[in-house]
């Protein structure tokens, strides 16, 4: 009897939970890239005992804007270029992830490109993780919630011809 009492509270409480979580994820549909993106990120999370960031729709926009502008514009910087120049910040709180009524607002980001098989989210984690200053983002202990953005364009970057993936990564956490 107990068991059944405990399997039946165990599924109300799940149902529950799905019920709360419903219009939050229902607010953000993300492409396979951007999946497999999240994915690795909270494995890596994962593997060193740090909490699984969310996503936040707020940073999910920021990160896709500045995947698109980086392969529409051809450029691979955080802050986008001139004629319309914006640091990443900027743009994270032009996306509506404010500081505005929380007493403390942090931010990073991570970017890449590739083609063929440097284009795989798996891949740009990985060496997003063998780099001192990028592996820092992925695993700052206090970031709580993620954006990711992963853009395909189809005329090439840089000497490269053809398709070319551009992600960025925004993690960030606000405290009220």
């Amino acid at each position: 009897m107990k068991t059944r009492a405990g399997i039946i509270v165990l599924l109300i409480t799940m149902l529950c939970t799905l019920c709360l979580a419903a219009p939050a994820l229902a607010a953000v549909s993300l492409n396979p890239y951007e999946k497999q993106l999240l994915t690795q990120v909270n494995k890596q999370r994962a593997k060193y005992g740090l909490a699984q960031v969310r996503l936040n729709v707020k940073l999910v926009a920021s990160a896709r804007a500045h995947s698109a502008d980086m392969g529409a514009r051809k450029y691979f910087e955080h802050d986008a270029p001139a004629p319309n120049a914006e640091a990443w910040s900027a743009r994270i709180v032009r996306c509506g992830y404010t500081r505005s009524g929380y007493s403390s607002w942090k931010a990073g980001e991570n970017i890449a490109y590739g083609a063929g098989l440097y284009s795989s989210p798996v891949l740009v984690v990985d060496s997003w993780m063998k780099s001192r200053a990028h592996r820092a983002v992925i695993l700052t202990k206090t970031f709580r919630e993620i954006g990711v953005g992963a853009f395909k364009t189809e005329d090439g970057y840089g000497s490269i011809d053809g398709v070319v993936w551009f992600f960025t990564l925004d993690l960030g956490r606000r405290i009220k």
